[in-house]
């Protein structure tokens, strides 16, 4: 928490998608299950069972710590300020008049009908205060910060493709967002690290 900030000093107060975790549990319960019980039925006869549960502790630990952040992002309006506070560290706070308008658009990927909203605060001088993305945010949660803060509406009359968004609002866009090749590198990375700690695992267990 930061510190002087408490949802009960919000008037307006917007949650995350629950979808988001919903799905995540589901899929880490799919994949690391059969995982776990591969490993101990491995394991069994070495006796090194125990340290597959000390991992799998491990990873429930941090699960539930991804979880609790989720679950601790909002976004509040309140007769002076604003303040928002997403999955990943750090959160925006300032006066509710510092936006002067907020824009809204809808973006969708390549050639899919659904699209989702994108709010985008702008200050006085048209700089770029916050962003809240429809994948992250319900739609109604972005309907009721724009209600509530109260500043000038424009509202974009057709769906932009995701490019295009970020073509006319670069500002907006989040360092990990828009960027394929740092997708692609992060997944080969995740995996390459997953190949070998399961492989430094393994010789550990049956070694």
């Amino acid at each position: 928490m930061v510190t002087g900030v408490a949802r009960d000093d919000f008037e307006v107060i917007a949650v995350p998608r629950r979808t988001i975790a919903r799905t995540a549990v589901l899929t880490a319960v799919f994949s690391l299950v059969p995982v776990l019980g591969a490993l101990l039925w491995l394991t069994w006869p070495t006796g090194r069972w125990p340290a597959v549960l000390w991992v799998a502790d491990v990873a429930v630990v941090v699960g539930l710590l991804m979880y609790w952040r989720f679950r601790v992002s909002y976004a509040g309006v309140s007769s002076t300020e604003f303040f928002k506070r997403g999955w990943l560290p750090g959160s925006v706070r300032l006066p509710r008049d510092a936006v002067a308008t907020v824009l809204v658009a809808r973006t969708y990927r390549g050639a899919s009908t659904e699209t989702l909203p994108q709010l985008i605060a702008l200050g006085h001088d048209g700089e770029v205060l916050f962003r809240m993305r429809g994948g992250y945010w319900p739609d109604e949660a972005i309907t009721a910060v724009t209600d509530a803060l109260g500043s000038a509406v424009t509202t974009v009359s057709r769906p932009m493709s995701g490019a295009e968004f970020y073509r006319t609002w670069p500002e907006s866009r989040s360092w990990y967002e828009g960027r394929r090749w740092l997708s692609t590198t992060l997944v080969v990375v995740a995996f390459a690290v997953a190949t070998g700690l399961l492989a430094l695992v393994w010789q550990a267990f049956t070694g």
